[in-house]
């Protein structure tokens, strides 16, 4: 198991911060289809001594998701981009089949220990699809259409991943509901993500396991970790409080999961990939502009993950 990091902005005060904690991989976020800025990317953070290894976020995908025109542009950009990531000798490339395009919030400033600021999720707070800004908006697209899409994907994208060997990860719906806007989602389950990887059997054709996301929804992480071993090529590590119409994040030792719990079933089940610590608080000093992908909360978390991966470690002995 190694300690990864989503590095934003990747800033070489950030990349050393990085390094001085004892991360390994570090994660970035969709950089364009050039392939310039990523090998730039690349060097940057080989001269910290860390290693360039995952992508994820802000793909543009919703014209996939719901099969809207365009779709087959973004298709190409897909491609392009498991091609880059290839030169770049890159590892995984993290998506979700979200149809309102990423993780959805209420709240970006709730409380958390001594005045930290957490993102929540309360569903009577949620504003009217046609309040919303900042979002494209399609459909509804039935379930049916969701997974027909996704299939159609998958079987469009497969051959060039296993070619380039950059293995895909599916993310889960964050927060887990069967329906939001008036949207059907279809992952938000242990038994969702397994259909998932069964659409298009492959080695590469993976998840990215978020136990933040699955956990509102009543599923036990360390039994999902259990199921979906074979399939897990990356892992998003966070703690919460309270279920999926109303939940808020917390500091990754204070929330509802049984953090030491999941680390032990991750080295039970012998996983070799990256994990990182996801959705940190904001901590006294920061702006909060960045909501959950502060610096100092995802520092806290990363020494917190090394101690118990240390400690599961010795567990096994």
């Amino acid at each position: 198991m190694r300690l990864a990091m989503l590095v934003d902005p990747p800033n070489d005060h950030n990349l050393q911060l990085a390094a001085q904690v004892g991360v390994e991989d570090i994660v970035c976020i969709y950089p364009g289809l050039a392939v310039e800025p990523l090998l730039h990317l690349k060097r940057r953070v080989e001269s910290f001594g860390m290693r360039l290894t995952h992508l994820e976020r802000k793909i543009p995908h919703m014209k996939l998701v719901h099969n809207a025109p365009g779709a087959e542009e973004q298709l190409a950009g897909y491609k392009t981009l498991l091609r880059n990531m290839a030169e770049a000798s890159m590892e995984v490339l993290c998506y979700n089949w979200m149809p309102d395009d990423d993780w959805q919030r209420t709240g970006w400033d709730a409380p958390e220990r001594g005045g930290a600021k957490v993102t929540q999720f309360i569903r009577s707070d949620v504003k009217p699809a046609a309040h919303r800004s900042g979002h494209e908006s399609y459909g509804p697209t039935s379930e049916r259409e969701l997974w027909d899409n996704l299939n159609r994907f998958l079987d469009a994208l497969l051959p060039l991943v296993e070619e380039t060997n950059v293995k895909l990860a599916l993310h889960p719906d964050d927060p887990p509901l069967k329906a939001l806007h008036g949207q059907p989602r279809i992952l938000g389950s242990h038994a969702a993500l397994k259909r998932a990887v069964e659409l298009c059997p492959s080695p590469m054709n993976g998840l990215c396991y978020c136990q933040g996301s699955l956990a509102p929804a009543g599923e036990d992480p360390v039994e999902g970790i259990r199921m979906l071993a074979p399939h897990i090529h990356f892992a998003h590590f966070r703690n919460i409080t309270g279920r999926a119409e109303s939940f808020r994040e917390t500091f990754h030792d204070n929330g509802d999961i049984d953090m030491p719990a999941v680390i032990r079933a991750y080295h039970e089940v012998g996983y070799q990939g990256a994990i990182r610590p996801d959705h940190a608080p904001s901590m006294a000093g920061e702006s909060n502009e960045n909501c959950g992908y502060e610096m100092l909360g995802r520092l806290y978390a990363a020494g917190y993950m090394r101690g118990l991966m240390q400690a599961a470690a010795d567990y096994r002995r």
